[in-house]
């Protein structure tokens, strides 16, 4: 069904060099889409799969950042695509404590340039902005957010996510819904899965330190996220622009997650993932960390689920266990554009 409608379709993604984007748009490639990509160069520290999957070869690439008007006016007017996945973002909560202009200059000044610049493009149908699911305010009671709950943030990449989340419907409402324009957020929780190499993340952090035979600290175990496979939030965004594109007009938000009662701590994962690849040099510890980040954060995806039809597919279980093979097939130097169309194979059957 997502293959009849993607195939031939004419689609930007911007963030396509980070980890859910290269994914996103090698799935996309696959559908038989035409994709272009925007972005900033790979960054390449540790590893990255856009450079790993050679997908510079599979899709039209262009290394721009979206603060650049001018560029990015003359790409956008040359595409004219029908839809826009909105990836590109500063990622890290860490990162926005280190630099904060800069965090909000690429989550909230690059997404109004993208949106600003697409007005006269009469080709375009939907858009969806992807944000996260540290865009509402956390006062950590436990309970799973809804979509209607207060969006906030007492960092600043938690409040740049939730200022784009407004922006983005505020731009909706005053320009696009007049040209009958769909738009949509989604925000989804921790996801993990093969190919992530980012900075301060357990997943990339584990396989280095199996990679290296180093010692993994563990900061917060007992933090609790909605952990999913990378695969399940995808075929989420997939799903919502494909209606998004049908409904023609209209705003809408969603949460992505794992069911409510299936949460789990960071020990969690990395107690399972040094059992299937069989590494304890693990230490645990409280450390104290330089920012502030939230120990409770939980989503409740019901809405996904009825009106999208949407579900996860990998448990927790299958999620650690697809993500452990991909990395062990990386280690052993495998085809990894070839390894990773199969996996998208067996997912999107």
């Amino acid at each position: 069904m997502l293959r009849n409608f993607y195939s031939g379709k004419k689609i930007l993604v911007t963030g396509h060099t980070g980890f859910k984007g290269s994914w996103l748009a090698l799935v996309l490639n696959y559908l038989g889409a035409e994709v272009h990509g925007i972005s900033l160069k790979p960054y390449d520290n540790r590893g990255n799969l856009y450079n790993i999957l050679k997908l510079k070869k599979k899709i039209n690439s262009y290394y721009i950042d979206l603060r650049n008007k001018k560029k990015i006016k003359e790409k956008l007017d040359k595409i004219k695509p029908t839809m826009i996945f909105h990836l590109a973002a500063q990622p890290l909560v860490f990162e926005s404590y280190r630099d904060p202009i800069n965090t909000i200059e690429s989550n909230v000044n690059g997404l109004c340039n993208l949106i600003e610049l697409s007005r006269n493009n009469k080709k375009l149908k939907s858009f969806l902005n992807v944000t996260t699911d540290k865009c509402y305010e956390n006062k950590e009671y436990g309970k799973p957010f809804k979509e209607s709950d207060r969006l906030g943030g007492d960092d600043i990449y938690s409040a740049s996510k939730a200022c784009s989340e407004i922006l983005t419907y505020a731009y909706y409402k005053s320009f696009y819904l007049k040209n009958k324009v769909g738009f949509a957020t989604a925000r989804a929780g921790n996801i993990i899965g093969g190919g992530d190499f980012g900075k301060d993340r357990i997943i990339p952090d584990f396989v280095e330190s199996v990679q290296k035979k180093k010692k993994l600290i563990v900061r917060s175990p007992l933090s609790v996220r909605p952990w999913q496979h990378i695969f399940d939030v995808i075929n989420g965004y997939l799903i919502l622009m494909k209606s998004t594109y049908e409904r023609g007009s209209g705003f809408e938000s969603f949460n992505f997650a794992p069911n409510n009662k299936k949460f789990h701590t960071v020990k969690h994962i990395v107690n399972n993932m040094s059992k299937i690849l069989k590494f304890n040099k693990i230490k645990y510890t409280e450390g104290i960390r330089s920012f502030k980040e939230s120990k409770i954060l939980r989503l409740n995806p019901s809405k996904a689920k009825s009106k999208l039809k949407w579900t996860t597919k990998y448990d927790i279980d299958k999620t650690l266990d697809e993500t452990s093979k991909w990395y062990l097939a990386y280690l052993s130097e495998y085809d990894m554009f070839d390894y990773s169309v199969n996996e998208i194979k067996k997912f999107f059957k």
